[in-house]
């Protein structure tokens, strides 16, 4: 991988759960639970059934607007928040997405950045996804606890 995004065919081979240090795991989801036809209560419920107790990171991905039974991003990270009580939360913006849409274009009106920086303990970042192979280990640089 080295920094490059795996193909779909490859992310179905990747580990959920990684071991950060002694004390701390990652559980990492690739698919959105807007994909997956999810609600809240059933993403709550699967991801904490796939981290238990101890010390968590969770990555994975959520869908800027409403769709299907999920809420927008705003209203999932703070069903997140409200669900596992985390220290902190970091929400990183791919901008431009896969779409070529950029993150002020994402919800038209709307200033994500802004309303997920008045939630208590959350981070925004954009990350410039104009390029496939550039800042593909950002992310990884959050979850270094060695």
């Amino acid at each position: 991988m080295n920094g490059e995004p795996p193909a779909s065919t490859e992310q179905r081979r990747l580990p959920e759960v990684y071991w950060l240090s002694n004390e701390r795991r990652l559980y990492l989801r690739l698919s959105s639970p807007h994909e997956s036809e999810e609600s809240v209560k059933e993403f709550i419920e699967k991801t904490r059934g796939k981290m238990g107790a101890g010390r968590w990171c969770f990555a994975g991905p959520f869908q800027p607007e409403a769709f299907r039974e999920m809420p927008d991003v705003v209203e999932s990270v703070h069903a997140f928040m409200d669900a596992f009580s985390p220290e902190r939360v970091r929400v990183a913006f791919l901008s431009p997405n896969r779409h070529r849409v950029e993150v002020q274009e994402f919800l038209p009106g709307r200033d994500l950045r802004a309303e997920l920086s008045r939630l208590s303990r959350v981070e925004t970042v954009c990350i410039d996804g104009r390029s496939r192979g550039i800042n593909g280990l950002l992310l990884a640089d959050f979850f270094d606890f060695t």
